[in-house]
């Protein structure tokens, strides 16, 4: 607000920007991990260099909705990069990410997406050597198609 306040914006031209903006929150998400398989939805498994995730939850834990999931698997096509979809289990709650906070606060369409990770938040995180490359090429698309 701070910025748009100093570009002397009023209130209504800073409502119209939000509404115009797409925020992609990205961080990380669950990976499949072998020694905890059961942890995971049998129907939903992400795996290491399988291509960033799209994060979902019914529970609003991500921001991601139909919009914000059409708009990431149109640019995961156009970057010729591959995409999964993390829904969390339903007996194992998640954690929750900016996104929810930036759509429900500032009204700005967001999708929650990451990199797919074994053993999230311990002291040996590890994820696959193309993943935050894809997510770094799909992230590019993103800022090429909102130019």
């Amino acid at each position: 607000m701070r910025i748009s306040d100093g570009l002397g914006a009023s209130a209504s031209q800073r409502r119209q920007a939000f509404a115009a903006s797409f925020c992609v929150s990205a961080d990380a998400g669950h990976a499949v991990h072998p020694n905890y398989a059961e942890r995971h939805d049998p129907a939903n498994r992400p795996a290491l260099n399988g291509g960033p995730l799209l994060k979902i939850n019914a529970n609003q834990r991500y921001a991601t909705d139909a919009t914000g999931a059409a708009l990431w698997a149109r640019l995961c096509t156009d970057a010729g990069i591959p995409y999964q979809e993390f829904v969390s289990s339903n007996v194992m709650p998640c954690g929750s990410t900016i996104g929810p906070l930036t759509a429900t606060r500032l009204g700005i369409r967001t999708v929650d997406v990451g990199v797919p990770l074994l053993s999230m938040h311990s002291a040996r995180e590890l994820c696959g050597v193309e993943d935050p490359y894809r997510l770094a090429r799909v992230t590019e698309q993103f800022f090429r198609t909102a130019a």
